[in-house]
């Protein structure tokens, strides 16, 4: 099912690679970069997601009250393979919602 097709798209890397990589991320901070673009944007969170929690929503509100949050639920980190269809939905109707304006 869906875990083996993960594992198979998966990077061969030793669990030491792996560990580096999320401190890494761990440090990465792109606040000044969101703030700094103007366009529309539209943030999607997963519902289970273990990396970035659908609550870090709240946060990206205080910071950039303009943008649009959407919320794929039950869906981890891997959201875009869980449920295409949902985000595709998602980025639909945010491209409609410019349309609009």
């Amino acid at each position: 099912g869906r875990a083996r097709l993960l594992k198979a798209g998966a990077p061969h890397l030793s669990k030491t690679a792996l560990i580096d990589g999320l401190k890494i991320l761990r440090q990465l901070d792109t606040r000044s970069a969101l703030q700094t673009y103007r366009g529309p944007q539209l943030h999607l969170f997963a519902g289970l997601d273990a990396f970035v929690p659908a609550e870090a929503a709240g946060d990206l509100l205080a910071l950039l009250p303009d943008v649009e949050v959407g919320l794929i639920e039950q869906a981890s980190h891997a959201f875009l393979l869980e449920n295409p269809h949902g985000v595709a939905a998602a980025i639909h109707a945010f491209l409609h919602e410019l349309d609009d304006d």
